[in-house]
């Protein structure tokens, strides 16, 4: 048994003559002039296709290389198209312990009861509050928040201690500035620029060395105080 095709009328464009097709016809010819003309629903459909959202995107840098290529900006993943290194964008919480080594362009959280245990983490912003007992770098700011320990040192751009919170660190720091509210441990604290210690900051260190320093009314420095001019005196 045949199925029924169900049938439209439809008007020539050209000179208004009706015609009877098929209702999923796709283009036909007008039987009163000749006049060839496609279905408004096709003609809908293709223009439906055409239309294509705009992806946004935004700029990264490959922390290996430099180089700077635009993602997209829901993209997990990418490959640095200079260096051809593998590049992971989300981001990443340690709420427990942790092993093995840690790459991304994004933001690492260790929690208040959360151990990095690998040997080296890379993420543009760590937000510590608890323990690392590997090697922690952070391009954009280290931020520490609570009472955090780092065994094996840490590199990076702005060292953040916050008020009330204190940072302990048994091997050297190195970073481009300092921001310290709270208080810090470690045997050697260098910054390439300036260091801030706020009016309940702390900083205890055998050597500390720094381009420009600022101390608030109330904050303390103690260790050995070498700015980069190359004049070193004992700080209390």
């Amino acid at each position: 048994m045949s199925a029924i095709i169900s049938k439209i009328e439809v008007a020539c464009p050209e000179c208004g003559c009706t015609q009877w097709e098929s209702e999923n016809f796709l283009s036909t010819v007008c039987r009163g002039c000749g006049c060839y003309f496609k279905s408004p629903r096709a003609a809908g459909e293709r223009r439906r296709k055409v239309k294509r959202k705009a992806i946004q995107k935004r700029e990264l840098s490959c922390a290996d290389c430099g180089a700077v290529q635009e993602v997209a900006l829901e993209a997990q993943s990418s490959t640095c198209l200079s260096c051809g290194r593998h590049l992971e964008l989300g981001h990443r919480e340690i709420l427990g312990e942790h092993l093995g080594n840690i790459s991304l362009e994004g933001e690492l959280r260790i929690g208040p009861k959360g151990n990095y245990g690998g040997s080296r983490a890379r993420a543009a912003r760590i937000i510590l509050e608890g323990r690392s007992s590997g090697f922690l770098e952070a391009p954009e700011f280290l931020r520490v928040n609570g009472q955090a320990r780092i065994r094996s040192g840490a590199a990076g751009g702005q060292l953040e201690i916050q008020p009330g919170s204190v940072l302990e660190c048994g091997d050297r720091l190195d970073f481009v500035s300092g921001r310290i509210e709270g208080e810090l441990r470690c045997p050697v604290a260098h910054f390439d620029g300036p260091l801030f210690i706020g009016p309940a900051g702390s900083v205890v260190a055998g050597k500390i060395q720094f381009h420009e320093l600022t101390v608030e009314p109330g904050g303390k420095i103690q260790g050995w105080a070498e700015s980069r001019a190359g004049e070193a005196t004992p700080a209390d």
